[in-house]
């Protein structure tokens, strides 16, 4: 019987001897483990206040007859919330500078009250509706481009209006009497 078994255990220890050879020992499987520990990052968690717990314990009297043991136990977990305070940031003024006072004041000068002339738009003169104060039938005011072509222009009673386009190269006033700005274009 001892014959017919031995081809049988000597595959069944030949197949023991065949995994062990194959499966790794405790040592490479705590090294792979260590490796493994050491490349894993954890992600991290955010905890900035731990919760607080409260427990309130509340005794009822009890006859004497009976035990005195708590008969209402509870537990109150308090959680703090985060709040996120806006951070204030600085509020920019404008303030303006010397070239842009310098034009603010140029701008009102070429409003001022004009009389008898040629007067170049933007420059000597300001775009927009003037008023003349004049009395005479003898007023004579035109507004022309760069070349002379005349834009817009009037001969006879003083006292009118007049539109200077911000197109206009050039108004002349002649025998109008006084002319004050009233609007901008």
């Amino acid at each position: 019987m001892y014959t017919k078994s031995y081809p049988i255990l000597l595959l069944i220890g030949l197949l023991i001897i065949g995994f062990s050879a194959c499966s790794p020992s405790e040592e490479v499987i705590a090294e792979a483990i260590a490796s493994t520990m050491d490349a894993w990052t954890p992600i991290p968690t955010f905890t900035s206040v731990p919760p607080i717990v409260l427990e309130v314990t509340r005794i009822v009297e009890v006859p004497p007859t009976l035990t005195s043991t708590p008969l209402f136990t509870s537990t109150i977990t308090l959680t703090p919330t985060i709040t996120n305070t806006p951070t204030q940031t600085p509020t920019f003024t404008i303030t303006p500078n010397a070239t842009q006072t310098a034009d603010a004041r140029v701008q009102e000068s070429l409003k001022h009250d004009k009389g008898n002339g040629f007067f170049l738009v933007n420059i000597d003169i300001a775009p927009g509706v003037w008023r003349s104060n004049g009395s005479g039938d003898s007023c004579y005011w035109a507004t022309t481009t760069k070349t002379g072509s005349i834009i817009d222009n009037h001969f006879g009673m003083s006292g009118g209006t007049a539109y200077i386009s911000p197109s206009a190269f050039q108004v002349e006033f002649k025998d109008c009497g006084t002319w004050t700005f009233l609007s901008p274009p």
